[in-house]
């Protein structure tokens, strides 16, 4: 399922705290845009969004 996404962070069960926040700031440093994108509804959108469908 996830070969096809363009940003994916695997952990591993045995990573220690160290190893996993290693990988949070690389991930971090290399996919700012993707937190950034215009494509993903900011909290205020995802409420609204929501909130016309009812769920919330």
């Amino acid at each position: 399922m996830w070969q096809g996404m363009k940003s994916v962070m695997v952990f591993d069960p045995k990573d220690s705290q160290q190893e996993t926040e290693e990988k949070w700031v690389d991930w971090n440093m290399h996919n700012k845009s993707a937190v950034g994108d215009k494509a993903v509804m900011t909290a205020a959108e995802t409420r609204e969004y929501l909130r016309k469908r009812e769920v919330v």
